[in-house]
C-alpha cells in the first residue's frame, strides 16, 4: 500500500511505463480485445496509437466508446480507462509522434497514406496500486492463511479524466483477495502474449 493518495498523475505515470494497453471495442455485438502500444500525453489529455487504416481500425471508426487496460503484474499495478476513441489521418500530430519504433513496423513513414493515429480521450480512469515485492507479496499471502483474514490488496482510486473538468476522484481499500487474483492471473496471461509487441498497432 503507498504511503500518500493516489493522484491523477499516478495513472499517466502507469500508462506511460507499462505501454502495452488492451483495447476493447464492440465488435458485432461482442467485445474484443487487442494489445496495441500506446503512447500517452498528459499535457494533451490524450493517449495515441498509431496503426493502419485497416479493418481493425475501422472497428473502432471515427468516434466510439473504448476501455483501455494496463497490466504490470509484477509491481501489482492495474489501470482501467473508458473514453472515446476517433481515427484520423492528422499528418502534423503523426509527425509529432514519429518515432524508429514506429517506423520499424510502418516503413513508410508518417505520411503513408494507409497510416492513420487513434486518439483516446480518457473520461474515467480506476487504478488498482499494491506495489510491493514478490517477497513481500508472498509474505501477505502466508500471514493472511495463518490468520484466515484476505490480504490487503492495496489502494484503489477512481478518477474523471475529462479534459478541461475537474479531477474528481473516490478512494477505497483494496479489492478482496479473490477479486485480485482473477484480475492479475487475466491481465498477466495477456501480458505475456504481447511481448515484442510495437507502437505500429494492434495484434490479429
Amino acid at each position: 500500500m503507498m504511503d500518500r493518495e493516489l493522484e491523477p498523475s499516478d495513472v499517466w505515470k502507469a500508462v506511460r511505463d507499462i505501454r502495452v494497453a488492451m483495447l476493447t471495442v464492440e465488435e458485432d455485438g461482442q467485445l474484443v480485445s487487442r494489445p496495441m502500444s500506446s503512447l500517452a500525453r498528459e499535457e494533451d489529455g490524450k493517449i495515441y496509437f498509431v496503426s493502419r487504416l485497416d479493418t481493425k481500425v475501422q472497428e473502432i471508426g471515427r468516434s466510439e466508446q473504448v476501455n483501455l487496460a494496463y497490466s504490470d503484474p509484477h509491481n501489482n499495478l492495474y489501470v482501467s480507462l473508458s473514453g472515446t476513441a476517433q481515427t484520423s489521418q492528422d499528418r502534423e500530430k503523426l509527425r509529432e509522434l514519429w518515432s524508429m519504433w514506429v517506423e520499424a513496423w510502418l516503413p513508410e513513414g508518417p505520411d503513408g497514406p494507409d497510416v492513420v493515429l487513434i486518439t483516446v480521450s480518457p473520461e474515467e480512469a480506476k487504478i488498482w496500486d499494491a506495489t510491493s515485492s514478490r517477497l513481500v507479496y508472498a509474505g501477505k499471502v502466508l500471514k493472511a492463511v495463518a490468520t484466515q483474514r484476505p490480504p490487503d490488496g492495496g489502494d484503489v482510486a477512481v478518477f474523471q479524466m475529462r479534459a478541461g473538468g475537474e479531477e474528481a476522484n473516490a478512494s477505497a481499500s483494496g479489492p478482496d483477495a479473490a477479486t485480485m487474483t482473477r484480475f492479475e492471473k487475466a491481465m498477466s496471461d495477456a501480458t505475456d502474449e504481447v511481448g515484442a509487441s510495437s507502437a505500429a498497432g494492434p495484434m490479429s
